[in-house]
């Protein structure tokens, strides 16, 4: 695929059928005038945005490696993880930039170019340019998180030519779209899916998303209105058994609450489907040990490029019943260890795809919670406490220890119970996403890194500065912009 900053599969995508958001195959592009010119095209234009969000394993492993909770193994020793030389050629970067981008292209084509498609059904219309305003604010908000200021582009740009002299727009500027852009997506988006259409944005997971872009920006006010938004929907619950939740068979199934209710705790996922969109997540988090029979391609088996530390086993308290499925030291009788990594060994369990057929290789096919609604309780405790105090924030923490197995917290002042929400995001989230975001936004990255007590972690802390907060900007989009785009300090 060409490097190019945000043109590659940018005037459109026609799709050889409309099955569901996994299977649809992108064929090449077609020009804007004939593509996409009727209702089937324009459903097939929305689903071709959603591509992106399964494109690429490194905005997965970016996402909490390296932090508290984990670390790469020695045999890659990746500069985004290890810090070392770290550059704007940096290969992760790149793909991060690139895929972004490329989401961001495919959701413009919808939206400048949908509305003016005939169509009988107006309210598909409207949910269409709905979703592809999520996409579009779900791709900026990793941008923005990863590379901080970024161009704004809401049009389609037809050759590289339009993109000299483009300049990096400010982080206000970006949350401004990402804000406007989702509150017009919940606007029009339905409360759920069934069938096919199942994967594809809700009002809720649009609703759930900007609680997290302001809870991102400290904006703990409408972070929480947000949070509570989704709670008080009632589309939501906790299910009883955690450990439950994970595996292929798990995927858009009601389980029991506590009470027996059958409930749904998945906001938003992303969809991924054996031989047609692999997920890669196994083998990525997966174990080299020699003894794991079938090896690399076996269930726990894999590459270890996301290991938890000792530190994250740490933060489990007695009798946690997050812990046997988050920190996986035995399999099948054998203690884990690494042949490649010294001392390592524990993986997280999260991502054995032990459930249907076995794995073919990488090729595994559990899709990827991006909101649960334990977050949304997590954040909802975290915007009421900084607002408010501990008083109020109790219930929905607690919702969540309770399941957890462990007592109810109580009798902490606001500071107190900042650091209890900050761990509990940590055990109840580890290994989903989540984790590095959460402690760049808190501003403790760096110092977080420095402090974690995992010898494995000896490297990174004694490499990572400053500027590592943010990525650098990709030399190759730098040179398209024939050097217009600025870089970010350090780099």
């Amino acid at each position: 695929m060409k490097k190019l900053i945000l043109i590659t599969l940018i005037l459109g995508i026609a799709l050889q059928s409309c099955d569901d958001i996994i299977t649809e195959k992108p064929i090449d592009f077609l020009v804007p005038g004939s593509f996409p010119a009727t209702e089937q095209d324009a459903l097939a234009a929305t689903t071709a945005a959603y591509t992106r969000l399964h494109s690429n394993i490194i905005s997965f492993y970016y996402a909490f490696t390296p932090s508290d909770i984990a670390f790469q193994g020695q045999h890659n020793m990746r500069p985004v993880s290890w810090f070392l030389d770290l550059n704007e050629n940096d290969a992760d970067a790149t793909a991060m930039w690139q895929s972004n981008y490329q989401g961001i292209a495919l959701a413009n084509t919808v939206i400048q170019f949908v509305p003016d498609v005939p169509m009988n059904d107006e309210y598909l219309k409207e949910r269409l340019i709905g979703e592809a305003k999520f996409l579009r604010a779900f791709y900026y908000f990793e941008l923005v998180r990863v590379y901080g200021a970024v161009p704004v582009l809401t049009q389609v740009v037809g050759n590289t030519d339009e993109l000299i002299g483009i300049t990096r727009n400010t982080v206000d500027e970006v949350y401004d779209l990402i804000e406007q852009d989702l509150g017009e997506a919940l606007s029009v988006l339905p409360n759920e899916y069934v069938g096919e259409d199942l994967g594809r944005a809700t009002k809720w997971s649009a609703t759930a998303l900007l609680a997290k872009v302001h809870l991102t920006q400290s904006e703990w006010l409408e972070a929480n209105t947000r949070a509570q938004q989704v709670i008080t929907s009632g589309m939501f619950g906790l299910v009883a058994d955690y450990n439950s939740l994970w595996g292929q068979n798990a995927e858009y199934v009601l389980m029991p609450d506590k009470n027996g209710v059958l409930v749904n705790e998945n906001v938003f996922d992303i969809q991924f489907e054996q031989d047609e969109r692999n997920d890669f997540k196994q083998n990525w988090v997966g174990s080299r040990d020699i003894e794991i029979v079938g090896a690399t391609n076996a269930v726990g088996g894999g590459w270890e490029n996301m290991l938890p530390t000792t530190d994250y086993q740490d933060m489990f308290e007695d009798g946690d019943l997050r812990k046997d499925i988050s920190y996986v030291t035995e399999l099948n009788g054998n203690v884990l260890e690494s042949p490649r990594t010294p001392g390592a060994g524990p993986v997280t369990g999260k991502y054995f795809n032990a459930d249907g057929d076995a794995p073919k290789s990488n090729n595994g096919s559990q899709n990827t919670y991006v909101i649960r609604y334990a977050d949304v309780l997590l954040m909802r405790a975290e915007a009421e406490n900084e607002l408010n105090g501990p008083e109020n924030a109790y219930t929905f923490i607690n919702l969540i220890r309770e399941r957890a197995g462990l007592p109810l917290l109580g009798g902490l002042d606001q500071s107190s119970f900042r650091e209890a929400v900050r761990k509990e995001r940590a055990t109840e989230l580890g290994f989903e996403g989540h984790r590095k975001y959460d402690l760049l936004r808190w501003g403790v990255f760096v110092e977080t890194i420095r402090n974690v007590s995992d010898p494995h972690m000896d490297t990174p802390a004694a490499n990572i500065q400053d500027h590592h907060i943010l990525m650098p900007v990709p030399a190759r989009e730098r040179e398209i912009s024939e050097q217009s785009l600025s870089q970010n300090p350090g780099y």
